[in-house]
């Protein structure tokens, strides 16, 4: 037991106060162990005959003395939980374990006292399963340390305290001391239920799932030298062997590695990590399995893909003709289903990517739909590992944690609260829905989009709401830069926030900063000098259009062309504030105001009309601020070698002047309107359209005649 560290506990008792509901009391919380576990519970099962032997041990208490979960990452790391004061989660090279500790990087978004207990790590999405208290479990990238999701589990109360992951099932488990059964629930945290009671898990700390010996290990937080790692049958979740280590104290989190070994936290001091190898013979001849998918993401625009997966040999003979099979299916209805046959040889140990035959066309933004793929090697010995699923989502635009801030030089859009398909077309255009529920409710893909575009003085974004068809108070949508990357606001700069809102039926573009005040506070200066935004309905929902001057006043951003800094976005409803968009979808609620935590914008230094390219717009449409008194210059831009008709139409779509007609090269092209028909008359005051029609298909723009 850490004496030393439980009398320090005890002097600063009231550091530690606000940890979660059901933690331990004050003298038990170095080790984090259940106050009410009975002595040696298990031991009435059988001691296994052939213990797992020692294979290494490594002190984990590089970063803290309060460590309590562990997971295996990416086949030669593993994670280390820090709770109290530090919680981080240390890495280690657990290939190496003379030399173990790499880095570390904070517990974020939720995780409170004992912080993240124990984890598991799914292969196929690199993610890490991370249990905490309020019934919650973070949904990590395992690269880049950033939570991908938070979700509650339903139908359990108390920590999640102990964590596994079956691939065969796609499915988590979690227990948490004698205080919650142990349950079983989707990756999503949804259709929790029960699988074994809380009164039959006595001190349960950690889970780990053996897909080799089809069984679940419980490690125990006990009395210290009487906490015995037990087994439990699967499926079944019946007792049926144990051991504990000679050496061992007491248990934290536990996983497997490698399919052979376990993983376990050893609660002592110090801390430790113990690799055990079970003595279970030699590895089957024959075993492929079916380790990643590949293609499709998880996320893509409609189009075509074709599939891809990772198989790997887990066997001890060479394997050749290997059968790989992909599903794709679509509301219960299989849409894509083919085999490609991996022709080998695929050594012991090695691994190969296997693409399938012909592409997959997805249907249309918004779709959803369920990807399975499949070994099928005649003689395989483990079947249960030769499967991987995921969901596939479809956007009508990039989905992606960074953005580039398209350059147009020429044309600017007119900021009137109606996104027009000339204006933005040329636009970098991005899918920010909430499908992570991030700031609460989630969202489907395709509820908000935005666009982003630049040029010499101003910054020029759009944002659209489909699900949205009314206007109202408080309706906004938030911007929040920080300029130089740093992490944080420079106090009394131009980083920080431009809030756009609806307020007494008018729109206001107020900007706010952290002013170098005592205390250091956010102050609202007011409407900053040329920032402008509108909202509107013309298209039959929410759309707003804003633009935000470059400069060095308050209020301006202080970019240049190449510049990358940290960006942070949402866009609301009111009342209530609904969060239709949230980007980057990796930043969770209580993080919106840390630019630590916040996704990179780039500005992308070329133009969309570079001589000798072809852009990836093929035409759009531009044209100057209304309204037109005199004349008005219309602007075009081909992306390639096109016909085209230029034309003005009145409300009712009557032809009133043709500008242009022909064939003509990529490029821009100006066309001036003198305000006649093609009769030579000046038209009326009113509303007018331009239509650009390039091999067939069309734009408009609205232009407004006054005297």
């Amino acid at each position: 037991m850490k004496t030393a560290v439980v009398m320090l506990t005890l002097l600063l008792g009231l550091a530690f106060a606000a940890g979660p509901a059901n933690s331990p009391v004050a003298p038990v919380m170095a080790t984090d162990n259940d106050p009410n576990a009975v002595s040696g519970r298990a031991r009435s099962l059988t001691s296994m005959d052939d213990p797992p032997t020692i294979e290494w041990t490594f002190d984990c208490e590089f970063e803290s003395v309060y460590n309590v979960g562990v997971t295996a990452v990416q086949d030669s790391l593993c994670w280390v939980s820090a709770g109290q004061a530090t919680l981080k989660i240390g890495i280690y090279n657990i290939a190496d374990p003379a030399h173990p500790y790499r880095s570390s990087f904070a517990q974020t978004g939720g995780p409170s006292g004992w912080g993240i207990r124990d984890m598991a790590y799914k292969f196929s999405t690199n993610e890490v399963f991370a249990g905490f208290d309020g019934q919650r479990f973070h949904v990590y990238n395992a690269t880049t340390h950033v939570p991908n999701n938070t979700y509650t589990i339903s139908g359990y109360t108390g920590t999640v305290r102990g964590m596994a992951y079956s691939p065969i099932e796609d499915s988590c488990w979690t227990c948490n001391f004698t205080t919650s059964p142990m349950a079983k629930f989707s990756i999503t945290g949804t259709n929790g239920h029960t699988v074994r009671a809380a009164a039959q898990m006595g001190s349960a700390y950690g889970l780990a799932f053996d897909s080799i010996q089809d069984c679940f290990w419980v490690s125990n937080a006990g009395a210290a030298g009487s906490s015995p790692t037990v087994k439990l049958s699967y499926p079944g979740y019946t007792a049926v062997d144990s051991f504990n280590a000679t050496g061992w104290d007491m248990g934290g989190g536990c996983d497997m590695w490698r399919d052979t070994f376990l993983l376990q936290l050893e609660q002592a001091t110090p801390d430790m990590i113990w690799c055990m190898r079970f003595n279970i013979g030699s590895a089957p001849a024959h075993d492929v399995s079916l380790a990643q998918i590949k293609a499709p993401p998880a996320a893509m625009n409609p189009g075509a893909v074709t599939p891809k997966a990772l198989i790997r040999n887990l066997g001890t003979s060479p394997e050749q003709g290997i059968p790989v099979t992909c599903w794709i299916d679509s509301a219960g209805t299989r849409v894509y289903n083919q085999t490609a046959t991996y022709p080998g040889p695929l050594a012991p140990g090695s691994q190969d990517s296997i693409t399938m035959p012909t592409p997959w066309n997805s249907g249309p933004a918004g779709n959803q739909y369920n990807v399975t793929f499949f070994t099928a090697l005649p003689g395989d010995e483990v079947p249960r590992n030769d499967t991987a699923r995921q969901i596939t989502r479809i956007s009508g635009a990039i989905v992606s944690d960074t953005i580039v801030f398209k350059r147009i030089p020429m044309f600017a859009p007119t900021i009137d609260g109606a996104i027009s398909p000339g204006e933005w077309a040329a636009a970098g255009c991005y899918d920010i829905s909430d499908v992570l529920g991030r700031s609460g409710t989630p969202r489907p893909l395709g509820s908000a989009f935005m666009y982003f575009m630049y040029d010499d003085a101003f910054a020029y974004m759009a944002y659209d709401c489909p699900p949205v068809t009314s206007r109202g108070d408080y309706d906004q949508f938030g911007p929040y830069v920080d300029e130089n990357r740093s992490g944080t606001w420079s106090t009394d700069s131009s980083e920080g926030n431009h809030w756009a809102e609806v307020v007494g039926g008018n729109d206001s573009l107020v900007y706010r900063a952290l002013l170098n005040t005592t205390p250091n506070v956010w102050r609202m200066p007011g409407q900053c000098p040329g920032c402008v935004s509108r909202s509107g309905l013309t298209s039959g929902h929410l759309q707003f259009e804003a633009k935000i001057p470059f400069g060095t006043r308050k209020g301006d951003w202080t970019v240049a062309p190449g510049d990358t800094i940290g960006y942070f976005e949402y866009t609301a409803q009111a009342p209530g504030s609904t969060y239709w968009g949230w980007w980057p979808q990796t930043l969770v609620m209580n993080n919106w105001a840390n630019p630590a935590f916040y996704g990179f914008m780039w500005f992308d230094p070329s133009t969309g009309v570079e001589e000798g390219k072809t852009a990836a717009v093929p035409y759009a449409l531009y044209r100057v601020a209304n309204p037109v008194r005199n004349s008005a210059n219309i602007s075009y831009y081909l992306g390639r070698h096109s016909g085209v008709s230029l034309g003005v139409y009145d409300v009712s779509g009557q032809l009133v002047r043709s500008l242009e007609t022909g064939a003509f090269e990529p490029g821009v092209r100006t066309v001036t309107w003198n305000r006649t028909s093609d009769n030579g008359s000046r038209v009326a005051n009113g509303t007018y359209f331009y239509r650009l029609t390039v091999d067939g298909k069309s734009v408009s723009a609205k232009a407004v005649v006054v005297e």
